[in-house]
């Protein structure tokens, strides 16, 4: 599959992503699991999301055509990231 493929099938769900407001949650399913991605307004009107599988949650630090970044820190500071891919995820 060429890359403006996978730009192409991951689109819809970016393009919700993008529109969520504050506050707002989108479900998508990844691999057999539900996953739900809550948007967050700041003070100044930035957006931020996060990612969330029944009790954990990771952060997202970026947007991309075809994926989103995560991370999270446990209680040891300790940093894991994670690349969500969006050609293998379908809105519920």
């Amino acid at each position: 599959m060429k890359y403006s493929d996978k730009v192409k099938k991951a689109a819809p769900i970016i393009k919700a992503i993008k529109a969520l407001k504050k506050d707002e949650e989108l479900t998508i399913q990844y691999k057999g699991d539900k996953f739900t991605v809550r948007a967050y307004v700041s003070g100044d009107n930035y957006v931020s999301y996060s990612v969330w599988n029944s009790f954990r949650g990771m952060n997202v630090s970026k947007v991309g055509r075809t994926s989103l970044s995560l991370y999270t820190y446990d209680m040891m500071s300790q940093k894991t990231t994670y690349t969500l891919s969006l050609i293998e995820a379908a809105i519920i």
